[in-house]
């Protein structure tokens, strides 16, 4: 029983020294390597090229496909060009382009591989003559350098182009005078005009044009133009999110898109985030959205494996919670995410899928909506950039509120007092073990300790976090290259927690001709985290009069409350145990794509998705593990160590056809098959029994085997589908989506292994109408409507199968049954109806959608209770049938667009109501027990939404004695089960002459939204997100226990503010020893609130410094996350969730991992 000690610092100083040398040298060697492939280009090209009369867009794009070239142009002035007969062999570019420009009013230069394409401009003057001379640099917003911009003096012939630096030379003769303004003008940017006022450089910064962008995005299997698409998405801005230190994706997207409800479950570092689109209907499998991280789908699962060294909860026991044993189990489940080994910085473009038009694709994995992560790639014809990133945060935990010694031995003995004097009311005898120790506490000075110690101050601590990553990227004309490494590193607030993770990625495309292209991708992550096993519950409840260390500095015991079935325990000792897990994690994909006909592309693709977990858990001898009775020794401590293997394997194939037959007629078809394997083993072994708890507490060291389990394989499934989507639009206006997918899954019986999952959008673009279409101030109105059907497979693997499992008895192998098959469970299947809006106006300044959608699933799987005689608890039918509808609305505008001001707002609100509709029995909180004797804290219930709290109906104190009288009467056995019940106490509703117990919350809020704040002022950026929820309640667990001191565990300041004689106004119940405090709903509070979630401000370094140090560009960035919260939420933080993954539970604070306050510092630099 000894301190832990630390004796490894300095060898740790100097790996972590060497492991960065090392690092940084294999970054440079794998930049270089790659941007080798950069080289290369055909100088002098010959091609056979003939037209007949086609549109000048189709003339370029064909060149595009013939030669190296990139070009630049606008397409007004293309689209304006008439209709050739061209017949060339053996031509150069040159001559091409001449041919095709010939008589018009357009010209063209080549910079290396860019062909730009502008009005003629007249010849500048010649040296002889005298010139005003400009000179500079134009740019986009992110302070990219723009090739091809024309420059050109209003009202004359006389301009010039960047070039492709951005740079441009302008020479005026003087007979245009000095009152001259230049206009600047590039495709997709908005022109600007600039008045001379004799200054010889002038640099510029052009804005995107939100009128003249096509906006992409990401859909399944390829990309659409925003206007083209009839489906419901939603975009998140990675420049938003790319200061601040999120450490997974899926926490990054809270309050940014409507529909999308994201709560993190508590502060642990690299944790669990709760998320769902438009709502959750699993009650077996999963409700997580599927995502799709370059074409390779992914689920989040809980990787966590249960040993025999899980220790009992105290906040749990004492509340009356779900579970008493789960302090390592539940701190897990909260604590782990597989999509923490992605970092962010890699991430170029998350889109959100959440209708059926733009889910269907996917048929069986996407009734929960899905999540596109595109990743960075290299670009064409670019130099070589590094990219250097760094930041170091500190975070600090917000914390509950608990007694010290003193409060905490005058509550004691007020409650211990009251206890007596109630009993001696009610004319019990003065004796028994509950009254000798209230006895005790009032009158024994030597029952409490001497100290004072703050077990929270022992426990938090100011965490820290660094981060570096590193990336090289660019191309040549035939390949584009990216590839990066990163390292983050995370303490948390409570000791012996942290996070780490080192992840890379590289990324080569290669096109080996003009019709033959190869794409290599491939993410690597290696993350570990030291998971808490519940010693800040055990701080909450500590007693602060007793000191953490014994003489011999082993750790102390906690007097009386040791013996407590509730699991109390020294909180250092606790902290002395290990809990570790450690992922390894590969996502790579190969692929080909051939173009063929002009017209046809055809694309195959091989990705293999593996995930390695490993589990370290172990319970020193000096720390008690849960038991069917509470606490229980460990028995000379007890470990477990686990590992798990997932192996998904992808083999896909599509056939694209894009054909603009003309102006008014559009066609987009694809086609595909794929095929997915799925293979996953684990083992497990514990041990009890160790000679030591700091060195020989390896596996091989324990004496006994508990318990060994394992299974290679556990599970192997393969799906098998087939897809098709078109989308036809006509007179660019008119747009029209099928989308088909038939899947057949190994999961279900023969006879229920198909499922076929259709979807179909129309889209009216209304502002293309005659009527409208010269409203200038109008860019985009569009209305959309889909229908379609979507399914769910995350469900076990096998289940239609009657299955026996061996055990071992009486030394014998035998096999029993453990599952009663069912082989006419099929797919859960989601009908979807979708109603929308999309409309922009003034050139951008303000656009948004407002949306409207209604989905059914139905066959939702549900376990139903057999008859006793078949020897099985349970069996699983296609019974419940759940409905979800809801609104949304996103709006977005720039306030002010200035030159060297500009202020915009994101605004996303939402609203989704749920309904169970049928589940065939009552309700119930277990849907694997549903014949359970008593219910949970959360409960489903028919013709109820999904997220119910349960628990005693209260309805306030006892304050009168009619009051009292009333109570009496209605609990007509209270001189039994309540013999001290009187005023102060909890006023209950009662039913049948107990305690009435039904619905007392909601833990899904009325609405929920986000609001994106950024304001731009010359280099600096200032970005603030606020989110908010409302009408939404939780369950304050802790807040049971609180209500009153019946045991020697410390509680919440809020014990203070109890009903007495001389607080009669108070809400909370009188406290008094050796009192049961149940769940109830004052124990339920409104958890509404509004929360300033990061404010960033960065700033970009003048290019005259940049310059100096030989850098490209550089920025300083502060971000602060959870700012403040506004709230009446009596706990530190109304934004946690105890089970991330349910849609039935999740809607408590069980006060296990304090959340937290960030501040992190950080600089950015381009090579």
């Amino acid at each position: 029983m000894k301190k832990n000690r630390n004796t490894c610092h300095l060898r740790g100083k100097v790996l972590s020294k060497s492991y960065r040398i090392m690092k940084l040298t294999f970054i440079m060697i794998m930049g270089f390597t790659l941007a080798s492939f950069a080289e290369g280009r055909a100088q002098t090209e010959r091609i056979n090229f003939k037209i007949d009369r086609i549109p000048a867009e189709m003339v370029i794009q064909q060149l595009k496909e013939l030669t190296h070239y990139r070009f630049l142009y606008n397409h007004e002035e293309i689209k304006q060009l008439p209709t050739k007969q061209i017949e060339l062999k053996e031509a150069t570019i040159e001559e091409v382009l001449q041919v095709f420009l010939a008589g018009s009013k357009l010209n063209y230069t080549i910079e290396d591989d860019v062909i730009i394409i502008s009005p003629k401009l007249k010849k500048q003057p010649s040296q002889q003559v005298k010139a005003i001379r400009i000179t500079g640099k134009v740019r986009d917003e992110q302070k990219q350098s723009l090739p091809g911009v024309t420059i050109q003096v209003k009202g004359t012939e006389f301009g010039a182009a960047t070039d492709m630096n951005g740079t441009y030379t302008l020479s005026i003769p003087n007979n245009i005078g000095q009152n001259f303004t230049l206009v600047f003008s590039f495709v997709g940017m908005q022109t600007q005009e600039i008045a001379y006022t004799g200054k010889d450089t002038i640099d510029v910064v052009l804005r995107e044009n939100v009128k003249a962008v096509d906006e992409v995005v990401v859909v399944g299997y390829g990309t659409t133009k925003q206007k083209d698409f009839t489906g419901s998405v939603s975009s998140v801005k990675t420049r938003e999110i790319r200061d601040v230190p999120f450490i997974s994706v899926d926490d990054a997207l809270a309050g940014k898109a409507s529909g999308v409800s994201v709560v993190k479950a508590d502060g642990s570092p690299g944790g669990a985030v709760r998320i769902r689109i438009r709502g959750g209907a699993s009650l077996l499998g999963t409700n997580d959205p599927l995502y799709v991280i370059d074409g390779i789908p992914t689920v989040v699962s809980d990787n966590y494996i249960n040993g025999q060294s899980d220790i009992t909860n105290p906040l749990e026991a004492a509340n009356y919670g779900d579970d008493f044993n789960n302090s390592v189990e539940g701190a897990f489940s909260r604590g782990l995410n597989n999509l923490s080994g992605l970092n962010i910085a890699d991430i170029e473009s998350i889109d959100i899928l959440k209708d059926a038009s733009a889910t269907a694709i996917y048929g069986s994995k996407a009734a929960n909506g899905v999540v596109i992560i595109t990743t960075k790639k290299g670009r064409k014809d670019t130099k070589p950039q590094l990219n250097l990133n760094y930041y170091i945060g500190f975070t600090n935990p917000i914390k509950e509120k608990v007694l010290n010694a003193e409060q905490y031995k005058s509550a004691l003995k007020d409650a211990a007092q009251r206890f007596l004097t109630a009993r001696e009311d009610a004319g019990k005898p003065m004796t028994g073990s509950q009254v000798e120790q209230a006895q005790r506490i009032i009158n024994d000075p030597a029952f409490f300790g001497n100290a004072d110690t703050d077990w929270l101050d022992l426990v938090l601590r100011t965490g820290t976090s660094q981060n570096v990553d590193v990336s090289v990227a660019g191309g040549g004309a035939n390949s584009r290259y990216y590839t990066s490494l990163s390292y983050t590193g995370q303490d948390g607030t409570l000791i012996g927690t942290d996070f780490m993770r080192i992840s890379g990625k590289i990324s080569l495309d290669t096109d080996v001709s003009n019709y033959f292209r190869l794409y290599t991708n491939l993410n690597f992550g290696y993350t570990k985290n030291n998971i808490t096993n519940g010693i800040y519950g055990q701080a909450l409840t500590a007693p602060p009069t007793f000191s953490p260390y014994n003489e011999d500095g082993t750790y102390a015991a906690l007097g009386d409350l040791n013996n407590d079935y509730r699991g109390y325990q020294n909180p250092l000792a606790v902290a002395a145990g290990t809990n570790r897990a450690k992922t390894y994690s590969f996502m790579g994909s190969v692929a080909g794509e051939v173009t063929f006909l002009k017209d046809f592309k055809f694309k195959s693709t091989v990705s293999i998705n593996y995930n390695n977990y490993n589990q370290l858990n172990y319970v020193p001898s000096f720390v008690e593990v849960g038991g069917f009775y509470g606490r229980e020794d460990s028995q000379g401590g007890m470990g477990t160590q686990a590992q798990s293997t997932v192996i998904d394997v992808f083999f896909e194939n599509t056939l694209t056809y894009d054909k603009e037959f003309n102006e008014n007629h559009r066609l987009n078809v694809l086609a595909g098959t794929s095929w997915e394997d799925h293979r996953k083993d684990y083992f497990s072994a514990s041990g009890r029994g160790y000679p030591d708890d700091d060195y020989l507490n390896n596996l091989s060291s324990a004496s006994i085997a508990a318990n060994v389990k394992g299974s290679n394989p556990e599970s192997r499934t393969s799906l098998l589908s087939f897809y098709v989507r078109a989308n036809y639009v006509w007179k660019d206006r008119y747009l029209f989506t099928f989308t088909g997918r038939a899947d057949a899954s190994s999961k279900f019986a023969p006879d229920n292994q198909y499922g076929f999952f259709p979807s179909g959008a129309i889209a009216w673009r209304i502002s293309e109408e005659n009527f409208l279409n010269m409203v200038e101030w109008i860019d985009e109105i569009k209305v959309r409507a889909s229908m379609g059907k979507t399914g769910t497979q995350s469900i076990g693997d096998h289940m239609w199968r009657t299955l026996y499992s061996p055990v071992s008895y009486g030394d014998k192998n035998a096999l029993i049954p453990t599952q009663l098959g069912n082989d006419k469970i099929k797919w859960e299947s989601t009908v979807q109806k979708d109603l929308g809006l999309d409309f922009s106006f003034m050139r951008g300044r303000l656009g948004g959608t407002f949306g409207y959608y209604h989905k059914v699933t139905d066959g939702t799987l549900l376990n139903m209770t057999p008859a006793p005689s078949s020897s099985y608890s349970t069996v699983v039918f296609n019974i419940a049938k759940i409905r979800n509808q809801g609104l949304e609305f996103d709006i977005h505008g720039d306030f002010i667009r200035k030159k060297d001001f500009r202020w915009t707002g994101n605004l996303n609100i939402s609203r989704n109501v749920s309904k169970v509709l049928d589940i065939n029995g009552g309700p119930f909180s277990d849907p694997n027990d549903r014949d359970a004797m008593n219910l949970g804290t959360s409960v489903v219930k028919e013709g109820e939404p999904l997220g119910l709290l349960y628990g005693r109906v209260a309805t306030g104190i006892i304050k009168t004695q009619a009051q009292l009288e009333a109570a009496r009467e209605e609990f007509s056995l209270w001189t039994i089960f309540d013999p001290y019940l009187n005023l102060g106490d909890i006023a209950y509703e009662y039913e049948d002459g107990f305690w009435k117990e039904d619905v007392i919350g909601h833990a899904t809020p009325d609405f929920f939204g986000g609001y994106t704040n950024t304001i731009n002022w010359n280099r600096f950026t200032l970005t603030a997100l606020f989110t908010f929820s409302y009408g939404n309640d939780l369950i304050y667990q802790k807040d049971v226990s609180d209500s009153g001191m019946s045991s020697l565990a410390n509680r919440g300041t809020r014990v203070l503010n109890h009903y007495s004689e001389d607080n009669t106004s108070s809400n909370r119940p009188r406290s008094m020893w050796a009192t049961t405090y149940m769940l109830s709903s004052l124990n339920v509070y409104d958890a509404s609130y509004l929360k300033l979630k990061t404010l960033s401000l960065s700033y970009n370094l003048p290019e005259s410094i940049c310059r100096k140090v030989r850098i490209k560009s550089a920025s300083v960035y502060g971000t602060a996350t959870n700012v403040f919260t506004i709230t009446s939420y009596p706990g530190p933080d109304p934004e946690v969730s105890d089970d991330p993954t349910s849609v039935i539970g999740g809607g408590r604070d069980v006060s296990t991992y304090p959340t937290v306050k960030s501040y992190t510092f950080g600089i950015r630099i381009n090579f």
